[in-house]
């Protein structure tokens, strides 16, 4: 996965479409839960321009993707208090209790170990600072329910999850288990079961979260974060611009 995003020119192409429209919402939730002038780490920010206008919101920003291309533009952003970093979410190069306020939008559900990048996380928040975490809620029922409407329609389905109407309806039902037994049959102080999948990385499939490698759910990460002792701030599933977006939000 990292040789693939570092030398995939078509998946920053795609990355293109991260505009600031479609940031909008991710920063406005960064911007609502950080104390002002805090110091913030952007992770897996891609691009670069959440970093950049969390930067523009009177934020000290630092910036970190694993790819030094898709970073390779936005260097030339940088000011006293915007930087970039070209590092690994799962072995972060900051000092322990280093940021007032840790973020990232749609980074989780690409990781291959959750538990050592959400640990390196919580190592560098400040004590008192939060970690505000955005991405789709994979094992939602809702959204293959949605890849088969679509379907029905007659509309395209979602490379990988829901490319024909039976697809769709597998995977519905499947996450119609995962959510059960997450939501209802898994005690709370139980450690979360972060359950993987092998990403498709091949150019034809990208998009729709078809490079995945973790079935992402605001239950796992909600469990996670109690039983190191943080508190949930707010915990919230969207629909809108971006269907099917789960907003983790937390902090010590």
């Amino acid at each position: 996965m990292r040789e693939f995003y570092e030398t995939s020119e078509t998946y920053k192409g795609l990355l293109a479409a991260h505009d600031e429209t479609y940031l909008r919402h991710y920063v406005e939730l960064v911007i609502r839960y950080a104390p002002p002038r805090s110091k913030v780490l952007d992770l897996g920010c891609g691009n670069g321009i959440s970093a950049r206008l969390l930067n523009q919101a009177d934020f000290d920003v630092v910036g970190t993707d694993i790819s030094p291309l898709f970073l390779e533009d936005a260097q030339t952003w940088e000011n006293p208090k915007l930087h970039y970093r070209v590092c690994d979410v799962m072995e972060l190069p900051f000092e322990s209790e280093s940021f007032d306020v840790i973020c990232s939008n749609e980074l989780v559900e690409h990781l291959p170990d959750v538990e050592t990048a959400l640990t390196e996380m919580m190592r560098v928040v400040c004590k008192g600072g939060r970690i505000v975490l955005s991405g789709p809620n994979l094992c939602s029922p809702l959204i293959p329910f949605l890849d088969w409407l679509n379907l029905m329609s007659g509309k395209p389905g979602r490379p990988v999850w829901g490319e024909t109407k039976r697809q769709a309806l597998q995977q519905f039902v499947r996450n119609c288990g995962l959510y059960v037994r997450k939501r209802f049959l898994t005690p709370a102080t139980v450690a979360p079961n972060f359950i993987y999948r092998e990403p498709d990385l091949q150019a034809d499939a990208i998009g729709g979260d078809a490079d995945s490698a973790y079935y992402a759910s605001p239950i796992d990460l909600a469990q996670f974060f109690r039983s190191h002792g943080f508190t949930i701030v707010k915990k919230a599933v969207g629909f809108g611009i971006k269907a099917g977006l789960s907003r983790e939000r937390f902090r010590t």
